[in-house]
């Protein structure tokens, strides 16, 4: 790690960096090694920030409580959180602060089933943090390495120094956000070769009811609205709109088969904007009315 009394070799990160990270950009607004020596002001920012101790104890306030770290801990605060470290005379420490935010890719680039896992494992982090306001972790990590890694490519500035430490920096938080999740928390590895096409049906299946469309499905999926109705044609031999539809006509007709059911209510059920335009498709599908559908359903028996 940067020796205590040599500062020109302490981490400091001034440079707004943006990198890439999946569905998301890791924006690094500011990163230091500080000490006993740093005071701080109550403060909140639009921001994550996490602490890392390196060396000694660090002990943060947070609202009216506060949060003791030791060598080996990380916490992350989330945006909005009035907080500040503690100056305790006699306490010696180093720490590392990196303060980031995490913003969504807007992108109509094809994604892969990797990408589709990885960012739900991100949402549920990110919204693990903010639930709790801040995360702490007793993780006994040393990060010694990589922390001194990334000071000496910021001291000597050797070609390639900038894309180095940002690659370091990338490595730290992934590792950082390992601890953070819990073994209870960490997701279910799954294949790399997910088949979109299934889990857009489950996703069909689970809001037919809803109003869904191309473009939402195409988001929940990471993927382009082009890409949903290829894969779809490739899949099953058919698109997404005839998907739903059929669906939705399915679960009608199980509406049907039972009593007490107005066609103005299966509508709203199933997720047709009107039962006017039920019937039109349901015309267009069953070769016949709702009407005549009815009258063809065997009694209940007595």
């Amino acid at each position: 790690m940067p020796n205590r009394t040599e500062n020109k070799q302490a981490i400091y990160q001034k440079q707004i960096t943006r990198l890439p990270l999946g569905t998301y950009d890791f924006v690094i607004q500011y990163a230091e090694m500080l000490n006993e020596t740093t005071a701080e002001f109550r403060h909140s920012h639009p921001y994550m920030e996490l602490f890392y101790i390196q060396n000694g104890d660090l002990t943060i306030r947070y609202d009216d409580e506060e949060v003791c770290l030791t060598t080996g801990d990380l916490m992350i605060v989330s945006e909005d959180t009035p907080h500040h470290v503690l100056n305790i005379p006699g306490e010696k420490k180093d720490y590392f602060i990196l303060i980031f935010e995490l913003k969504p890719v807007k992108s109509n680039l094809t994604r892969n089933a990797a990408d589709f896992r990885e960012a739900h494992e991100m949402e549920a982090i990110l919204k693990k943090i903010r639930k709790d306001k801040y995360t702490y972790v007793s993780a006994g990590w040393d990060a010694g390495d990589i922390l001194e890694q990334i000071s000496t490519e910021t001291y000597e500035k050797r070609f390639g120094w900038t894309m180095y430490a940002n690659m370091l920096y990338y490595g730290f938080f992934i590792r950082a956000l390992r601890y953070i999740v819990s073994e209870a928390d960490e997701p279910t590895p799954s294949d790399d070769s997910l088949n979109l096409a299934i889990e857009a049906t489950k996703y069909i299946h689970a809001h037919y009811s809803e109003n869904i469309s191309l473009e939402t499905l195409a988001a929940y999926l990471y993927i382009s609205p082009r890409h949903v109705n290829r894969m779809f044609k490739k899949m099953f031999g058919t698109t997404f709109g005839k998907t739903l539809r059929t669906l939705r006509l399915t679960y009608a007709k199980n509406l049907l088969s039972a009593s007490g059911h107005s066609a103005d209510d299966i509508a709203e059920r199933v997720g047709f904007s009107s039962a006017q335009a039920m019937r039109k498709i349901f015309k267009e599908y069953e070769g016949m009315t709702i009407s005549q559908y009815k009258n063809k359903i065997p009694a209940p028996p007595r």
